[in-house]
């Protein structure tokens, strides 16, 4: 999520404000918090230490996903009706070219609410939201498989903006705002829609792009554009999708190891067609999580077999091959587990289970620049019933909440320094901070 509420620290490091080049100190901004045991979410100021807001969840730990522009963060409440909750942030940014200024209006918890069978990927790009939503197994009942769509600037309004498309069939599916119309949406994997084999995945095979119909009596018409769902062509499928980024307009999507296995590299040319192309992984490995800053030169994904993931891979979606100086080993061969870019896409955080938070230079080469002792030792394997730490990158600050110890620290990308260290009341858990692919 592009949070830019600590972008002045890019300028500014903690205590170094009289340096800058502005008269008057720059607003921290806020972070967003959830709790391990308590179903709260929780709003600390970053200029106080304090937590300022509370509000009520029905269950302990919800997750979060970044909206484009920084203002709101969605929820993901984990209810039984799959409902997904937006937190406007009320901050509101200023740009002056050499530092961003932050007014702080209200937080609130906004009325609007969406809910659906099993919400997975949110997506938010061109000033627009999208909230997919993967519908129950085929054996399992029917259900809605869809994407909801919203307008991000009427989520100030009343009645925000909202269309639907409806998938075909249940698929752990992804939708794509491309501009304009135009989106980008996962087709279902047949032979799992069909719930004959219940040893199916449940991943995409492919995409479609399509564009938006004017608004009709009976809802919204939708025209395929182009068609990236052909299982015979490497360059024309992503088989096993998982994992999506975006770098100066190229759009890249993890799929699948092996035979024509790598990650399918879509673009276009201002308004022209759309062309793509498969980059082939370096060996045997696959990627399953993918991290991009807008505008920035490299995307940087988890890289394994099935398990762990203990790798980092470097993708420039622009180059003719990925080589095995594009991956990097996590130390002691631990999974790669949670990993941020900066807000300039020059340096990663990477937080292992042995409770070190790395930083590390990506180009030209892997280069390890610092290493914390963040938080005690933890189990980052999905479902643990031990309190997780999260890691979450704001502009140049990473974020370490430390659950076991009732804490949330900071970290400097720049200056390669601790900054904040706050206690805040309960077992701070999951931070809102960038979007997952």
């Amino acid at each position: 999520m592009h949070l830019r509420f600590a972008a002045a620290a890019l300028a500014c490091g903690l205590g170094a404000q009289a340096a800058c080049a502005h008269d008057h100190a720059v607003s921290r901004g806020r972070l967003v918090f959830a709790d391990h045991e308590k179903p709260v979410v929780r709003v600390l100021d970053l200029d106080s230490g304090e937590v300022t807001h509370s509000f009520d969840m029905p269950k302990a730990n919800p997750g979060f996903a970044g909206v484009e522009g920084g203002r709101f963060v969605v929820i993901k409440t984990g209810d039984e009706a799959g409902t997904l909750r937006i937190l406007d942030t009320g901050l509101r940014y200023e740009s002056h070219g050499d530092h961003v200024d932050i007014d702080k209006e209200e937080v609130r918890l906004l009325d609007f609410a969406v809910t659906g069978d099993r919400p997975a990927h949110v997506v938010s790009k061109k000033g627009r939201l999208a909230l997919f939503y993967d519908g129950k197994r085929p054996w399992e009942g029917k259900s809605e498989p869809k994407a909801v769509l919203v307008e991000i600037k009427s989520l100030h309004g009343k009645a925000p903006v909202v269309a639907t498309w409806a998938s075909p069939a249940p698929q752990h599916g992804i939708a794509v705002p491309l501009g304009g119309r135009q989106w980008l949406i996962s087709v279902p994997n047949a032979i799992y829609a069909r719930g004959e084999d219940r040893s199916a995945s449940s991943r995409p095979d492919g995409f479609q792009i399509l564009e938006q119909g004017k608004i009709l009596e009976q809802g919204r018409s939708w025209k395929t554009v182009a068609s990236f769902n052909d299982l015979g062509r490497a360059d024309a499928s992503c088989k096993l999708f998982h994992g999506y980024a975006e770098a100066k307009g190229q759009h890249v999507f993890g799929c699948a190891e092996g035979d024509g296995g790598g990650v399918l590299v879509l673009s276009r040319r201002g308004k022209g067609a759309w062309h793509a192309r498969k980059l082939a992984y370096p060996d045997a490995r696959r990627v399953s999580s993918l991290k991009a800053r807008e505008g920035e030169r490299y995307i940087v994904g988890n890289y394994g077999a099935k398990g762990p993931y203990n790798a980092l891979l470097r993708i420039d979606p622009a180059a003719e091959s990925l080589a095995g100086a594009d991956i990097l080993p996590v130390p002691e061969g631990q999974a790669a587990c949670q990993f941020e870019l900066g807000g300039d896409g020059a340096r990663l955080a990477n937080l292992t289970p042995d409770g070190k938070l790395r930083i590390y230079e990506i180009a030209p080469a892997w280069k390890e620049l610092a290493s914390f002792e963040a938080v005690p030792a933890f189990d980052c394997q999905y479902g643990a019933r031990t309190p997780t730490p999260s890691l979450a990158v704001i502009g140049a600050s990473a974020f370490v909440s430390d659950p076991s110890n009732g804490r949330i620290r900071e970290y400097h990308l720049d200056t390669l320094k601790q900054g904040l260290d706050l206690p805040v009341e309960g077992k701070p858990a999951n931070l809102a901070g960038s979007d997952a692919g």
